[in-house]
């Protein structure tokens, strides 16, 4: 889960918004679209060095039937290469089929993110705000996801995520995730509650963020108070809490800026088998858009956690 200010700047839905059509007949729309960028990055962990990294590297196809002019059905499918994570290999994305009906309901299928990996605050890159959802698995080959958004006052959703037949080797076939959130636009003010509780190899695992956004001409702001609470048995149990502001500017042209700070307090049933503490993070980056597809940008990231020192990474992204 990440949120980047990519998604403000250059593509705030890469598999839609700017999606190329490559075919269109019949009811039958095709759309092409994809997603490349790279960056000499250097991590806050004192014992790596900086490198170039290919972050994000994939494309996808997605494809719709219009039945109705209420109801669509489709599929999506994506190609992902992302260096960073399967060593230069392409391996299978994203793949789902959809129901869409009146262009705001939303029922999906398939190998795809849950509704909890939409939550997040931070306009970041590499250096943003997860930890109060770090022990949860927001993506997998067995979710059902229902997505309402009509553009009014209420949105929400609701997604289930099993590992039956244990098809990913790191859980068990118990493993499962319940989330789901639900927003209320008033005004200039957008709020969202997100909750979750999971079990992954017999650990339970629950989730609650509440995050606010306020949008005032060129700058908006956010706060956020998540926790995520593991209980498990023989072993410490953990509560995680995360405070978090951000305050993202653009200047009406091609730059935009945003900075972020928040305090991790982490507590354990057992004190003296894991220490307790709190951890200050803070990032400020700065991105300029060469066009509404192209973006160079370069951040920094602080943090007084023990064993961490200061990370940096400059990028380029484009998207199509």
């Amino acid at each position: 889960m990440k949120k980047t200010l990519i998604a403000l700047a250059v593509a705030s839905s890469a598999s839609v918004a700017h999606a190329a059509e490559i075919y269109s007949l019949d009811g039958v729309t095709v759309d092409l679209s994809g997603e490349v960028d790279v960056q000499y990055y250097k991590s806050q962990d004192q014992s790596q060095h900086s490198e170039w990294n290919v972050n994000e590297a994939k494309f996808g196809f997605d494809m719709t039937y219009e039945m109705t002019e209420d109801l669509v059905v489709g599929s999506h499918m994506d190609i992902d290469a992302n260096d960073e994570e399967d060593n230069g290999s392409i391996r299978r994305g994203d793949v789902y089929g959809k129901i869409i009906y009146l262009q705001s309901h939303t029922i999906s299928f398939g190998a795809q993110p849950t509704i909890l990996d939409d939550s997040g605050i931070g306009d970041d890159y590499e250096f943003g705000f997860t930890s109060f959802v770090e022990s949860a698995k927001n993506e997998g080959d067995q979710v059902i996801k229902y997505k309402y958004d009509g553009g009014e006052m209420f949105y929400g959703g609701l997604a289930y995520l099993e590992n039956k037949n244990n098809t990913n080797t790191s859980g068990s076939d118990d493993d499962y995730q319940l989330d789901g959130n639900l927003g209320a636009r008033v005004e200039d003010f957008d709020f969202t509650v997100f909750l979750a509780h999971a079990q992954k190899n017999s650990i339970d695992i629950s989730t609650y963020d509440l995050e606010i956004r306020y949008l005032y001409g060129d700058w908006q702001f956010a706060t956020t108070y998540g926790v995520s609470a593991t209980e498990q048995e023989n072993a410490s149990d953990r509560d995680k809490s995360t405070y978090g502001l951000t305050v993202s500017y653009s200047d009406g042209g091609r730059l935009e800026y945003a900075a972020g700070w928040a305090v991790v307090e982490t507590k354990h049933s057992i004190s003296n088998a894991v220490p307790d503490g709190d951890v200050n993070d803070f990032y400020v980056n700065v991105t300029y858009s060469l066009s509404n597809d192209v973006a160079l940008y370069a951040e920094v990231g602080l943090t007084d956690e023990d064993n961490q020192d200061t990370g940096y990474v400059i990028g380029m992204d484009t998207t199509f």
